[in-house]
């Protein structure tokens, strides 16, 4: 059933909610306001006021566009001299901010606020007589509060993890302060969460995505950062968000039917696209109270209503372990992997540089590197792999390529998508059966009209993929007794660490010494 309400009601009690907001956000806030008014007086030269941009700045980026705070770094400036300019530049930043959706860096935030400060006092300077030492001045004052804004939020940064301690993350790469070789090496990850080179700023966005899943209880859920999406507060601030972006909400309703379980069911006027609404309640939802939502149902009641059902995803539990071993007379394996939970997918990718050593070892410790880095932008799987492939051209030299094995699972799905360069098959072990995923495309860094492989699963609790590097392949391959399809029939019982090391043991056993670098990565589901 649609409900309905009175659009001019509605209106009054939006601007009766703001007011409310605001007087709540000063009263949590107040010292906060107190030190941004006082450093917002402070001016340069007795008539500029870098100070309270970059206090605004920095809040805004940080908490979120405030109007209580826009009116008191304004009246911050007025109490020292009025000043037309900044009370633009000011306003300027807050539209900048009110619009945000989550997907601005703190370059980005430091380098629009920096621009409109140059843009604006430079038309003045030219509309009032240009001079030298004003375009110079005004140079001064746009890269001072452009550094000043990132310097100030990485003091906040460093702040926040003294305070909330630092988030250790397992590094799947093999070291480089082995004295001696190894012929074998096992090694049993936990860490679902292992990552290289991974920031702060990430890993918040990560946790922003996920909350909903690690929730077990509502009590649990009330401990959250997040507005309790259950709380009438949290329907207001998601109506307010939403108005914003012109979607005005005519019936909202969430209901849980267990401790687990999310749904969201929404009435809509709007004049965007059905998509458009889509993924902006998906968004405001998440940044609001941290619940990952898909939707599940759309309905087009007339070209400007729409009603619309979502539910939250659920993470299913995914484990990823492995086994190694370096081939004799190397100190590090050619061999890299990762594995790692990404908002709403799970990737595992392994990758092999040419021969053995240091060489090899860094040419597919580049790659995984590369992979990490692309899985936080916006591109797509196949701009990722074009893109991966450009790079690696020109950093490898002649005759040199990395092979590629990506496997990403999707939460929501239950999907699992599988991409191939050159790189040993794929194995999934599902209800008691074994398949097997080969591809036949080039290494990366070979071609630049680079095509590879890619294949769709449909995955369930209890399946598991096994990703071999060529060393493992190579080595049973070597002795016509060994069949690597057929002894896994033999495991389809066994835990995952018992698979990868098993594997490992039977591509060593009858071999005098270890003639590749052989890496298994066995991920189970559920």
């Amino acid at each position: 059933m649609i409900g309905k309400t009175n659009d001019k009601s509605f209106s009054l009690n939006f601007f009766e909610n703001i007011v409310k907001n605001e007087l709540e956000h000063i009263k949590q806030n107040l010292i906060i306001f107190l030190v941004c008014f006082l450093v917002a007086r402070q001016n340069i030269i007795h008539e500029i006021f870098p100070f309270a941009i970059i206090a605004f700045s920095v809040y805004s980026f940080n908490k979120g566009a405030s109007l209580s705070l826009l009116i008191i770094t304004i009246s911050a400036v007025l109490s020292v001299k009025f000043n037309f300019v900044y009370i633009i530049i000011l306003l300027a930043v807050y539209a900048y901010f009110i619009n945000k959706k989550g997907d601005k860096t703190i370059l980005a935030a430091a380098g629009y606020s920096a621009m409109v400060l140059m843009v604006s006092k430079t038309t003045i300077l030219v509309a009032d007589g240009f001079s030298k030492n004003g375009l110079i001045l005004n140079i001064f004052e746009t890269f001072f509060i452009f550094s000043a804004i990132i310097l100030s939020n990485e003091v906040i940064k460093i702040i926040r993890g003294v305070r909330n301690g630092t988030k250790k993350i397992n590094v799947h790469r093999f070291k480089r302060d082995i004295k001696k070789p190894l012929k074998s090496e096992l090694v049993k990850n936990k860490d679902d969460d292992s990552l290289n080179h991974t920031n702060d700023k990430h890993i918040r966005n990560e946790a922003a995505a996920t909350v909903a899943s690690t929730i077990t209880n509502i009590d649990e859920y009330k401990k959250s950062k997040y507005i309790n999406i259950f709380s009438e507060k949290a329907k207001i601030k998601i109506r307010e968000q939403l108005l914003w972006h012109n979607i005005n909400i005519k019936f909202f309703e969430v209901v849980s039917y267990n401790k687990n379980s999310i749904i969201l069911s929404l009435t809509v006027k709007t004049e965007k696209s059905p998509e458009e609404v889509e993924s902006s309640i998906e968004l405001i939802v998440r940044n609001v109270s941290g619940v990952k939502l898909k939707c599940t149902e759309r309905v087009i009641v007339s070209p400007n209503y729409y009603v619309f059902k979502f539910k939250n995803i659920k993470r299913i539990k995914i484990r990823t372990y492995s086994a190694t071993a370096t081939k004799d007379g190397s100190i590090v394996s050619g061999d890299n992997f990762a594995h790692a939970a990404r908002a709403d997918k799970y990737y595992t990718v392994l990758c092999d540089g040419i021969g053995s050593g240091e060489e090899a070892c860094s040419e597919s410790n580049s790659a995984v590197d590369l992979l990490s880095k692309f899985l936080y932008t916006d591109f797509t799987e196949e701009q990722i792999l074009r893109t991966l492939n450009s790079i690696l051209m020109l950093k490898l030299g002649d005759e040199r390529f990395v092979t590629f094995d990506l496997n990403i699972i999707d939460y929501g799905s239950k999907e699992m998508r599988v991409y191939k360069a050159g790189a040993a098959p794929t194995y999934i072990i599902s209800n008691k059966s074994v398949d097997k995923i080969s591809g036949k495309s080039l290494p990366l860094g070979i071609l630049d009209n680079f095509e590879y492989s890619s294949f769709k699963k449909n995955i369930h609790i209890g399946d598991i993929i096994i990703m071999v590097s060529d060393g493992i392949t190579d080595s049973i391959g070597m002795d016509e007794k060994k069949n690597l399809d057929k002894y896994l029939e033999l495991l389809v019982k066994k835990d995952p660490q018992t698979i990868a090391n098993s594997i490992l043991s039977y591509a060593l056993r009858g071999q005098d010494s270890v003639i590749d670098d052989m890496t298994v990565l066995v991920t189970k589901v559920g």
